[in-house]
């Protein structure tokens, strides 16, 4: 292909080439004017216009006198042609690669003006074929033609990335990627699956949700990095090791500790052990703490808490469908909250020891708790005005519980980088709420 300046007056437009939508050329008067002509148009050798009649319409409007052309042999063109097609029906592309191959092809016949609506040659010498035609060829169905097209419009660093891992041939992945649609979004996604070598479609929708939850929290910590510095009497917020922080807390001042430790072992039962001591120092008399537990620990756990404040109940929370698989060879329907009251309760609500609950989204943090069990029990549990307490506050679903149900909270998280997403979360409800 040659690219050059032609004068308008010598390109000729052929009749079947002459019908114009002022609608396009309109737009294509102000594009050019503003950026210029961004694609050629396309003519042979003789300066027959193949290609392009709207961008030389609008040029004659825009009284320019030469416009920048590709002229094409031919001959090359459907040689290449034949290289694709045969490539495309007899070779072992990637889902790819095939669509590379597709687009490569639609963009020839589109420069050399051939619409091959009925499988017939306008110009009589390129073999082409319809949509229909090539994918009875290629074996497959007419929709799934369309979608392996779709493939490019994945971002060409994305696309170059996934060419050379597992997913290059996995149509229903890359359709997701695909419809992700952001650029950015799109090529990290793609380098996780190169880092983690990801291969199936189950894999790659955690990854895109992992990846969408990273750049949520990101925006929010960004977007509410002004509000989030400044402690209120009704919202402390504290970074550290509760252990330390909750030192600088009054005795008996609490009314409710409500929170979800890490995923323990042996090697972290110590912190049952912080939180055990803290409850029985800073808890009101008849003040509850519920705590999160994993059932393999929970007779640990029990014994732990037990030193210090009296056991009171165990409140099942239920998802639907699985939690997960434990190695034990249990499927694990729900999970345990540990009811611990210091000396004697004194309220006489009744609550339900069994809640169920919804899928948090982990959007926040990879060990995020569902808001609704904390809701239920702080709203049931506490009265307007009371102090809620997380000493592992995680992202600060407590926290926003909390404030939501108009209690006072405090919260501490040891993690730096957790401790600034709960921190923009909470700070989002404390402004809205005018605190």
């Amino acid at each position: 292909m040659t690219l050059l300046e032609i004068k308008l007056g010598d390109i000729k437009v052929s009749p079947r080439l002459q019908q114009i939508d002022q609608n396009k050329v309109d737009n294509l008067v102000e594009s050019i004017r503003l950026v210029g002509l961004l694609h050629p148009i396309v003519v042979d050798t003789d300066n027959n216009l193949l290609a392009g009649n709207h961008r030389l319409e609008a040029h004659r409007i825009l009284g320019r006198a030469t416009i920048e052309c590709k002229m094409v042999n031919f001959s090359e063109l459907e040689n290449e042609l034949v290289q694709i097609d045969e490539n495309l029906i007899n070779n072992d592309l990637s889902m790819i690669e095939k669509s590379e191959h597709i687009i490569l092809r639609e963009s020839i016949l589109d420069d050399l003006g051939i619409r091959a609506a009925q499988g017939e040659n306008q110009h009589g010498s390129v073999k082409s074929y319809t949509t229909s035609k090539l994918a009875s060829e290629l074996d497959i169905s007419k929709r799934k033609y369309q979608w392996i097209k779709q493939i490019s419009k994945i971002n060409h660093t994305a696309r170059e990335i996934l060419k050379y891992t597992d997913i290059s041939n996995n149509l229903d992945a890359l359709l997701q990627i695909e419809r992700l649609r952001d650029n950015e979004l799109q090529i990290e996604v793609a380098t996780r699956i190169e880092r983690d070598h990801s291969t199936n479609s189950g894999n790659i929708r955690r990854l895109i949700k992992d990846v969408q939850n990273k750049i949520k929290r990101d925006s929010i910590i960004e977007q509410l990095g002004n509000h989030k510095n400044s402690n209120h009497k009704k919202l402390q917020l504290y970074q550290g090791d509760f252990r330390e922080v909750s030192l600088e807390l009054d005795d008996n001042s609490i009314d409710m500790i409500f929170t979800d430790p890490p995923y323990i072992t042996d090697d972290s039962l110590e912190l049952y052990e912080g939180l055990s001591e803290l409850g029985n120092r800073v808890l009101k008399d008849g003040g509850s703490c519920l705590c999160y537990v994993t059932q393999a620990m929970l007779h640990k756990v029990l014994n732990i808490m037990s030193s210090n404040l009296d056991y009171y109940w165990i409140i099942s929370i239920k998802h639907g469908g699985n939690n997960g698989r434990h190695g034990r060879g249990i499927f694990v329907e729900w999970k345990p909250i540990l009811w611990f009251v210091k000396g004697k309760r004194k309220r006489t609500d009744f609550v339900a020891d069994f809640v169920f609950s919804e899928d948090s989204g982990k959007t926040f943090h990879d060990w995020e708790q569902s808001i609704k069990e904390a809701d239920y029990y702080i709203s049931h549990l506490t009265d307007i005005g009371n102090t809620i307490l997380d000493p592992m506050m995680g992202s600060g679903t407590t926290g926003v519980s909390a404030l939501g149900c108009n209690r006072d909270f405090i919260g501490i998280e040891i993690e730096k980088r957790t401790f600034d997403i709960a921190q923009a979360r909470i700070s989002e409800i404390k402004v809205m709420k005018q605190l």
